[in-house]
């Protein structure tokens, strides 16, 4: 379904750019995260077990940003599942073994006779524990489907996560894949790594952009917009200027400008996102990072409204195909066009071949039998002194005859005098089809001949001149 948006000038497009800009530009410089949101999002997050240091390491090397994590029971306990085909993240659980002196011997518990066990209860013998660690499995909040069922999370938490639903989704990806073409980059399937918690990622020396398959297909939108501008802008040239916090500051800017364009609200996070790369950083030159945003913006909004023109008119031709008149309004309109064109002879016109008629004339050349239609419409509008025009119609039945002038004649549905005329017709205008040719043609020589003499005398020779060619058209 293509975007229903207003058409808009050049000027109006980048004027709403520059406000959507300026505006954001502003909100990031009076954000602040307010204490009551600060104490939600502690409080959701003490759900979760408090890793050890070496386990968060573990933890992040494995899911990058991974932050609301838990096993598998955790979730279970939670109403959430695990999504089928999602690795477990793999963590040190430490397992306490406990001991007694057997012979000078460190042997387990668990392996103590009978006699052994008991002398164990009544601390007869002494005992120590020693901890071993095994591997364990955790799973990070998207790896589940607890966002499906939309279980309660913390305001600040819910900001990283863009949530909604977009009627033009799977146009807009086409839309943006052009982009990615033009700009030489593939959007792969499969990212070459893990992407964690990171929606997206564009390797300028690779050429690809990749797209988390976790996110939602709201969230495939502006996110890729964003790794789309990560590819115009930020080249392995331009990227050694630039610090992350610029990088990002762009690449989220262009993701909501562009966004923004085509009703997809992500104010809130785009907000949250650049107001946390940009705490306490430092953008230098902002001017000019923001207009490389708004140029940036600019184009790919030219490409996608682009798209949206191409499918628009496919879907009006489609619809125009589809709007097949009846027979009654046809030869309606037939005989209207024979009055309106006052023609003093038989003229002959087709339907089907496109949604108008069309006089057979302009037609002789098509091979009739490649259209769709079973049967296309015919008429001939026979100008009568002092009469109504007397209008004649059939189908012209395919693989029967050559054409509808050929039916007309083997069927004898015109008189001698009328089918002369029209077959003059159409000779005369297979003439006129030949003469245009051969015309062409002797241009075409008097050009290959000119071209012959600059490469066998020079630039800088006087070629002989050539001999003026002339084709006689017989008639």
């Amino acid at each position: 379904m293509a975007f229903k948006g207003k058409k808009k000038t050049p000027e109006e497009k980048m004027k709403e750019i520059e406000e959507l800009t300026a505006g954001m530009d502003q909100q990031i410089e009076s954000y602040f995260v307010s204490e009551k949101a600060l104490q939600e999002h502690l409080t959701f997050m003490a759900n979760f077990h408090n890793y050890s240091q070496r386990n968060m390491v573990l933890i992040d090397k494995q899911f990058m940003g991974a932050q609301a994590v838990g096993s598998f029971n955790f979730w279970k306990d939670k109403g959430a599942a695990v999504q089928k085909g999602e690795k477990g993240i793999k963590i040190l659980v430490p397992a306490p073994v406990e001991f007694y002196k057997k012979n000078g011997i460190d042997v387990p518990v668990s392996a103590a006779n009978k006699h052994e066990r008991e002398l164990i209860a009544q601390k007869q013998i002494e005992t120590s524990k020693k901890v071993f660690f095994k591997i364990g499995h955790v799973f990070e909040y998207t790896q589940t489907n607890a966002r499906e069922l939309n279980l309660s999370v913390s305001e600040i938490f819910g900001k990283y996560h863009r949530d909604g639903s977009l009627e033009s989704n799977k146009e807009l990806m086409e839309a943006l894949s052009k982009v990615a073409t033009r700009l030489d980059f593939t959007i792969v399937d499969e990212a070459p790594f893990e992407l964690g918690t990171a929606k997206g990622a564009a390797s300028p020396t690779q050429k690809i952009i990749a797209l988390n398959p976790r996110n939602t297909e709201f969230e495939n939108v502006s996110v890729l917009i964003h790794e789309l501008a990560h590819a115009k802008m930020h080249t392995p040239e331009r990227a050694k200027e630039l610090s992350t916090s610029e990088k990002e500051f762009q690449a989220e800017m262009v993701a909501y400008v562009v966004a923004n364009r085509y009703d997809i609200d992500t104010e809130d996070f785009t907000l949250s996102y650049l107001a946390n790369w940009t705490n306490g950083a430092a953008l230098k030159d902002k001017e000019q990072l923001l207009n490389e945003v708004r140029s940036t913006s600019s184009e790919f909004i030219d490409e996608i409204d682009s798209h949206f023109d191409q499918v628009k008119e496919k879907e009006q031709l489609q619809e125009k195909e589809q709007s097949v008149p009846s027979d009654l309004e046809i030869e309606a309109h037939a005989l209207n066009r024979g009055k309106e064109l006052n023609a003093s002879e038989p003229v002959m016109y087709i339907y089907g071949i496109s949604t108008e008629l069309r006089p057979f004339g302009e037609m002789n050349n098509l091979d009739f039998d490649q259209y769709k239609q079973e049967q296309i419409a015919y008429f001939v509008a026979i100008p009568s002194e002092g009469k109504e025009t007397l209008l004649i119609s059939s189908q012209y039945e395919k693989g029967e005859y050559i054409h509808p002038l050929h039916q007309l004649e083997k069927e004898q549905l015109v008189n001698k005098e009328t089918y002369q005329v029209l077959e003059n017709g159409y000779h005369d205008e297979l003439l006129k089809q030949d003469e245009v040719y051969i015309k062409n043609f002797a241009n075409r020589l008097r050009a290959d001949s000119h071209k012959e003499d600059s490469l066998e005398f020079g630039e800088n020779k006087q070629p002989p001149k050539a001999n003026n060619i002339e084709i006689e058209i017989e008639r």
